[in-house]
């Protein structure tokens, strides 16, 4: 292990240094860590910053910690969270590529709502696209507009896809806030986003699988260039 330089999130670098580590197959599953003082000598850092980053990594499911032993790597050391690089890093998704993934993950659950609507879900998509609707603030549409997608999400019955779209809703929250703001203030306001969106639930309740898929594909290219995004 080598001292890393001193960037403005030290702990989710050192907790990202410990995984390669287990990766690379230096500490098996089961495998006790050097102390935490080791470890702070092999990085070049305080105690307080690799505590943090073992933190990060047991509740990631990389590592467990053992009262008055240490930590280990877990029986799973790939891990049992998905954790996108922090802004700060080299890595980081552009926003862009976060909404290509909401794109892909999103067109996916329409498809699959369609197949495997029930009434009640139905009624959910209606509810939140009332909700949406009736929404008197960008921060509230936004939200709506998050709580619209993920009853679709939840339609397609598969838990996977649900968390998925949670995840990836969190993420891009404060841009549906801007998509709505410039519908609203710069595009003639927000009637294309509800006709789009009233296009995807009509689709999934008719249980026209092309065409929420379809539906879904067009309100996010849509969602896309209100944001002022380009997506090759």
């Amino acid at each position: 292990m080598e001292p890393l330089s001193r960037p403005a999130a030290l702990a989710p670098r050192i907790a990202a240094a410990i995984r390669g580590e287990i990766e690379a197959g230096r500490f098996a599953a089961g495998a006790r860590l050097p102390a935490e003082s080791a470890l702070a000598q092999a990085f070049g850092v305080s105690r307080p910053i690799v505590r943090e980053a073992i933190a990060q990594l047991k509740a990631d499911g990389v590592l467990i910690t053992r009262k008055g032993s240490g930590a280990y790597v877990s029986d799973t050391p790939g891990g049992q969270v998905w954790r996108l690089p922090a802004e700060s890093d080299d890595d980081a998704p552009t926003l862009a590529q976060l909404f290509e993934l909401r794109m892909t993950v999103e067109t996916a659950c329409a498809e699959l709502a369609a197949r495997r609507r029930t009434p009640s879900d139905v009624a959910a998509i209606a509810s939140a696209l009332a909700a949406m609707r009736a929404s008197s603030d960008f921060a509230t549409a936004a939200a709506a507009d998050v709580a619209f997608h993920r009853a679709i999400a939840l339609a397609a019955h598969n838990p996977c896809f649900a968390s998925l779209t949670d995840f990836v809703g969190q993420q891009l929250l404060a841009t549906r806030q801007a998509a709505w703001e410039n519908a609203a203030r710069y595009r003639g306001g927000s009637g294309g986003a509800d006709a789009e969106h009233q296009a995807m639930a009509v689709a999934i309740e008719a249980g026209d699988a092309r065409a929420a898929r379809e539906a879904a594909l067009r309100h996010l290219q849509a969602a896309a260039e209100r944001m002022g995004l380009r997506l090759d």
